[in-house]
């Protein structure tokens, strides 16, 4: 498709220019002339316009103007009532679907100036300067829902270098300052800058981009966004943008964000995507369990056809887990190629806060963990295959409620010395295997070794148990009994309403 950066609105001021032609065609010639018009109203309904990949239907024009002219410049001075109007404004491309219904230009403010004594095109030598405003009936887009849209800002220059300034609004309230420069077979540049504020503004983003996740919404903090763009013939589209969070708070789906900070920094260059996070930390990512502090600071580089398909390379990616800490070690991961491997580490978990966060009364216990979990993420989900986490020496002490491990082991003899030696074990091993399937199933295979000091005079014990747990049966508990925020629990009270289950703890 040719490149003509001249947007059709821009031409609809032609008919003004002739206008100024038609009154001084004959003075034209004579030295010395000067002409004054007070007010003149014309209306015109124009042919419809299918230039540089754009179609204009249904154009009627309304002026009102008052007219200065001499033998040297002719300006027109649009006054209130000057209108122009559009059925609708098509992109005629086969990669876009860009729609616009019912457009409406105010030029009450704007004035154009055609330099008479000049031998340039008539588009080199008019100028056009003022207030304009915008109003679009409905937009379409495969990116944004269906809605009106109301641009307001002043315009300045000759057409054929036009830079227009001013803010642009959604229905939905969704508000970002516009800077366009416009060289018509040259370039066409963009500016657009977004402050998405809380609540309200996480609404308005919700209300104006088809692709907002349902799941997702904003409760603090603000975000800034700022995107640049340039077009030029023959050149592919050129992106640089930057979002900045500070103190972003929010759910996504069933899981609350709080304290998101930093940056994020896109752009196209050389028919490829390139994504840069920098200083990116969250205070706390709780689905249950809290995940937090977290820091990220990662590069990702796809080929612009195909975003998802690209290589993401870490340098850091850590967290706080029950006063330990999580790490995924630097190193590049192939998101072209599934299941994406990421290792994550463990280091000093708290055995005893891992205890106060599982949901059974009577747990309790000491002594850290550590170890790795290989997690495997495909389209099936999130899998772990033989993980291994220990407890570092010397161990320390588990108590365990003798009905829970009755319910679990059974009432034989042999599980009643296991039962006893576990109201008080002392152990100095402790080590588990880890599988978790696309389901959500858990399997640990622990082993213990240790003695109660107050079972058969401290006999030392070896135990093997094999333990399953439901986890998201798990997570859903923990949201219900109030641990991550009363909007995630009455999220869930929901969803298990819709699904007919009870909502209970």
């Amino acid at each position: 498709m040719p490149f003509d950066g001249l947007t059709p609105w821009k031409r609809w001021i032609y008919p003004a220019v002739l206008v100024v032609f038609a009154l001084t065609a004959q003075p034209a010639f004579a030295a010395g002339w000067s002409l004054m018009l007070q007010q003149g109203q014309i209306g015109l309904t124009l042919p419809d316009i299918h230039s540089g990949g754009w179609a204009v239907t249904g154009i009627r024009a309304d002026v009102v103007t008052a007219v200065e002219a001499d033998n040297r410049a002719a300006t027109v001075h649009f006054r209130p009532g000057s209108r122009l109007r559009a059925a609708g404004v098509v992109q005629e491309s086969a990669d876009s679907s860009l729609q616009l219904e019912d457009v409406r230009v105010d030029l009450r403010d704007v004035t154009l100036t055609v330099n008479l004594k000049g031998t340039e095109p008539l588009p080199d030598r008019s100028t056009v300067a003022g207030h304009v405003l915008v109003e679009v009936g409905a937009l379409n887009h495969p990116r944004l829902k269906r809605q009106g849209w109301r641009f307001e800002g002043t315009v300045n220059g000759p057409l054929t270098d036009l830079s227009v300034e001013g803010q642009v609004r959604s229905d939905a309230g969704l508000v970002a300052d516009v800077t366009v420069r416009n060289v018509p077979g040259e370039f066409m540049f963009a500016g657009i800058a977004a402050q998405i504020e809380g609540e309200q503004g996480g609404k308005a983003m919700a209300g104006t981009l088809a692709d907002w996740p349902e799941v997702l919404e904003l409760d603090a903090g603000q975000v800034r966004a700022e995107v640049e763009l340039r077009m030029a013939p023959d050149t592919p589209l050129a992106l640089h943008g930057q979002l900045d969070f500070d103190g972003v708070a929010g759910l996504m789906d069933r899981t609350a964000i709080s304290d998101l900070n930093g940056r994020l920094l896109v752009s196209l260059e050389r028919g490829s995507l390139f994504a840069r996070f920098r200083d990116v930390t969250i205070g706390q990512i709780n689905s249950g369990i809290g995940i937090g502090p977290v820091r990220f600071l990662a590069d990702y580089e796809a080929p612009q056809s195909d975003a998802l398909a690209g290589v993401l390379n870490l340098q850091q990616a850590t967290a706080g887990f029950l006063d330990g800490r999580l790490r995924v070690a630097p190193g590049a991961i192939d998101l072209s190629t599934k299941p994406w491997q990421v290792p994550v580490d463990v280091y000093d978990v708290s055995l005893a806060r891992l205890l106060q966060v599982y949901p059974t009364e009577g747990l309790e216990g000491t002594g850290e963990l550590s170890g790795r979990i290989p997690v495997l993420i495909s389209d099936a989900g999130i899998k772990v295959e033989q993980g291994k986490i220990s407890a570092i020496a010397p161990g320390g002490v588990l108590e365990l409620p003798a009905e829970r491990l009755q319910a679990m082991l059974g009432s034989s003899e042999a599980m009643t010395l296991v039962v006893e030696a576990l109201q008080n074990f002392h152990y100095s091993v402790l080590e588990s295997t880890i599988d978790y399937d696309e389901k959500g199933k858990l399997v640990l295979d622990l082993s213990l070794e240790g003695e109660n000091p107050e079972v058969r005079g401290g006999q030392p014990v070896v135990l093997n148990i094999s333990l399953e747990e439901d986890i998201p049966a798990l997570l859903t508990s923990l949201q219900l009994s109030g641990r991550v925020n009363e909007a995630v629990t009455e999220r869930v009270r929901e969803r298990l309403q819709q699904s007919g289950q009870e909502a209970v703890p």
